[in-house]
């Protein structure tokens, strides 16, 4: 699945670009973007995002997150409680050293969200511009506006701000990579290459940076997180049966196999599953799932070698993710003709998807990894999970 990309302008439109060969090619048309915008990519100018360092002591993602606003309270110009602060991903050969971070207002991030929304891209990430620029301080001209990284900073720049906000930033950089003549003038100093002198050059300069690397930051962090609804993709395809026997099976699962606190909050998790299924197939009977196993008579119990119950199976999956620190489960399909649970699950690095297939085949059930993908900052692999032989 292609990553696309698009730059949301001063206006509120959007320019996209969707790979092409060995470049991309720009349209406002967003051809190739995913339902809800899943592979999606969005530029914002980053004039209102700004972009900091600092160490933050923390014992895992969640608590660092909780913890970045007040590593940097003194630089947000709203107060922690208005802000929202996203992280970059940590260096795992050096954990303890300082992560970049991006601060905006919590109340800009709610707008831009309600922006895409309304355009059917619920689901597409955000990054600020300046957040991909090349390692190294640079300074980066474009259309109304001067992106930059400088020691531990990056931000954008209202061209208009003029030559002495950009000599005050820049005197303490001997060494500079300039992108735009403008610039290049303003601070005296000879210009390395040409910058962006229209939106659909930036934009493809923009994306060739994300694709060589640079992914940026992710803004859809913590509470702003994009919220994937339950995946039933070929639905109509599935047998009765698959769906009623993973119905069938929450009673005997909660009071049998769940014997544990962490067990039981299992299964209530599973049980709501049971009922999504109940409410896709039969929506009429409002996702009860007794009424469900009325109305059809019960579930198929006769196949030899049988599939391990749908429940049990994902009672499996979601302990083995629990071992795999970072690892997010995205959508969970069962294919009863074949009898196979495909799991699409978000991970901090591909080493991880090789870890969680470790786990499961331990487990008792036979797991193989099929394709990963980098998808922003997270890695997306699919995992099919099949009875032992």
């Amino acid at each position: 699945m292609s990553r696309i990309y698009a730059l949301l302008q001063p206006d509120d439109s959007l320019l996209f670009a969707r790979p092409r060969g060995n470049g991309f090619e720009v349209g406002p048309r967003p051809q190739g973007v995913d339902a809800r915008g899943r592979n999606l990519t969005v530029f914002l100018s980053g004039l209102d995002v700004a972009g900091l360092t600092a160490t933050i002591p923390a014992r895992n993602e969640n608590e660092a997150r909780r913890a970045a606003p007040f590593a940097i309270e003194d630089e947000l110009a709203e107060g922690v409680e208005a802000s929202h602060v996203a992280l970059a991903d940590p260096d795992k050969s050096d954990p303890a050293s300082p992560r970049a971070l991006n601060a905006i207002s919590a109340a800009t991030m709610r707008e831009v969200i309600a922006t895409l929304a309304e355009r059917g891209f619920d689901e597409a990430e955000m990054t600020a511009a300046h957040s991909v620029l090349p390692v190294g301080d640079v300074l980066y001209e474009a259309p109304g506006l001067v992106l930059g990284r400088l020691g531990g900073r990056t931000f954008t720049l209202d061209a208009s701000l003029g030559r002495d906000v950009l000599i005050s930033l820049s005197g303490a950089h001997p060494e500079i990579a300039i992108h735009g003549q403008h610039v290049a003038d303003a601070l005296g100093r000879p210009g390395q290459e040409a910058g962006a002198s229209t939106h659909e050059a930036l934009l493809v300069q923009l994306a060739t940076w994300a694709e060589q690397g640079g992914r940026g930051i992710r803004l859809r962090q913590g509470p702003f997180e994009a919220r994937r609804p339950l995946e039933l993709d070929g639905i109509e395809r599935w047998k009765l049966a698959g769906i009623l026997a993973a119905a069938a099976t929450v009673g005997w699962f909660g009071w049998t196999v769940l014997e544990t606190r962490a067990m039981n909050q299992r299964a209530l998790q599973l049980e709501s599953l049971a009922q999504e299924f109940a409410q896709v197939g039969w929506p009429e009977l409002g996702g009860n799932v007794r009424q469900v196993l009325a109305a059809t008579g019960g579930s198929d119990s006769g196949l030899e070698s049988p599939f391990p119950p749908v429940l049990d199976a994902s009672a499996v999956l979601y302990d083995a993710l629990t071992q795999v620190e970072g690892s997010e489960l995205r959508t969970l399909r069962y294919d009863r003709a074949r009898r196979q649970l495909t799991a699409s699950v978000a991970f901090e690095s591909f080493a991880d998807v090789d870890r969680l297939t470790s786990v499961l085949n331990q487990s008792g059930l036979s797991a193989r990894s099929g394709d990963s993908r980098q998808s922003g900052s997270r890695v997306i692999g699919d995992l099919t999970l099949e009875s032992a032989s």
